[in-house]
């Protein structure tokens, strides 16, 4: 019965009496028709619709296809048939409603208003029982016959008609027409819209679309979020980061994942720096958890925004309390990449004592390297052969082995 009331709805059904059935608009060329009908059918008709109100729908199929098939002028048949589509929906019988309709429309005999209307609601019907490639050709017909101005939510059906028959190149000018006849577009509509460009990989599109809806819906975070996306995807990284900073700053980035995406999106477009402030201001005002995560996210931006006295405070916390060696390595890492090489050593030696690394041989290699640079040439070469049993660092740390057996008078064979 929901569905029922749904179609109701969305047709804007209602029965038809002979008042209702008065033409209202000149064309070019209009529909004629008688628009009278004798008492006999008239009575017929409403008595009918009295029994579709108690839901006495088979009496009313019963009484309406005697009419529809009667002794009565076109007029009168047509009538009874658009009626008898009535009471099909009512029923939930969809597929008879739509064949009713039919017959009325090719009677030929309904006002030209009416005609194009039942035209119209019996492509809505169609699409809305999920018949999609009736309902388009239903519609297409309507829209090829109509003298009247096609409205908007008519494209739409279509739209909607073509996308489920994933034809969404003929789905797309739909929407448009529909957008472009609007006062003001629906939401809805604009999705559509957005949901077609994406489909066929119309990343442009799909700006343009989501441009539109931030502007109906500012409030709706998830639009700036995909803009930017969007952005990304055409490579136009500044208008990315300037849609996200703008819904930052408007207070629209509030929970862990949006400002997790930004600090990926900053780090993604080579601004460690802002991605580090972002998060820390986050935490700062509680909107963020202080969790080891999120501190080593921060420490990572400070690093490769080459802010070392800023990395180094919270990498010594987390390393002091972690479990493995890892923040240990990135510290003598960051020494290494600043030349402070006892620093460096010093951390290296602690995460490869600590253990948990997941680049080990890296690890090794960069304790070699300090430990080449203080001119320990023993050190280095224990830390290089370490790096030796690794595969991502082997070629590398044999290079380092000669050179270090060079130059301390040993054998250069890497073993």
């Amino acid at each position: 019965m929901k569905r029922t009331i749904a179609l109701l709805a969305v047709l804007g059904l209602a029965s038809v009496s002979e008042a209702a059935l008065a033409q209202a608009k000149d064309c070019a060329n209009p529909r004629k028709a008688d628009g009278t009908m004798s008492e006999t059918y008239y009575r017929g008709v409403e008595a009918a619709n009295a029994l579709i109100a108690k839901k006495s729908y088979n009496e009313a199929i019963s009484q309406l296809s005697k009419m529809a098939e009667g002794g009565g002028t076109e007029y009168e048949k047509a009538i009874a048939s658009y009626n008898l589509g009535f009471a099909y929906t009512s029923k939930e019988d969809f597929g008879g409603a739509a064949k009713a309709f039919q017959a009325a429309l090719d009677a030929n005999a309904l006002p030209q208003q009416q005609h194009e209307q039942l035209m119209f609601n019996l492509g809505q019907l169609l699409v809305a029982d999920k018949q999609y490639a009736a309902g388009s050709r239903a519609l297409e017909r309507y829209m090829a016959e109509a003298c009247s101005t096609v409205s908007p939510e008519a494209h739409i059906f279509l739209a909607q008609a073509y996308a489920e028959q994933k034809r969404f190149a003929d789905a797309l000018p739909q929407v448009d027409q529909a957008i472009a006849k609007a006062k003001a577009p629906k939401e809805s509509w604009l999705q559509l819209k957005l949901a077609l460009n994406y489909e066929t990989k119309n990343f442009r599109g799909c700006a343009d679309a989501l441009v539109k809806l931030i502007a109906l819906v500012p409030a709706k975070s998830d639009y700036w979020r995909q803009l930017s996306g969007m952005f990304l995807e055409l490579k136009q990284d500044p208008e990315a980061v300037a849609v996200l900073a703008l819904a930052d700053r408007q207070g629209m980035i509030t929970s862990a994942a949006e400002i997790k995406n930004l600090y990926n999106i900053y780090m993604a477009v080579d601004l460690p720096y802002k991605a580090a402030a972002m998060m820390q201001e986050a935490i700062d005002k509680n909107r963020l958890p202080a969790d080891e995560k999120n501190q080593d996210m921060i420490a990572n931006a400070w690093i490769n925004a080459r802010e070392y006295a800023k990395a180094e405070a919270t990498l010594k916390k987390l390393a002091s309390t972690s479990e493995k060696g890892e923040y240990y390595f990135k510290l003598g890492a960051m020494y290494g990449d600043d030349e402070r090489w006892k620093e460096s050593r010093e951390m290296l030696e602690k995460a490869v004592a600590k253990g948990g690394l997941v680049r080990p041989g890296e690890a090794y290699l960069r304790l070699a390297v300090a430990n080449y640079s203080l001119k320990d040439l023993k050190g280095a070469e224990a830390a290089a052969s370490k790096a030796l049993g690794y595969d991502a660092t082997r070629n590398q740390a044999g290079q380092w082995l000669r050179q270090i057996r060079e130059e301390s008078g040993a054998s250069p064979s890497t073993g």
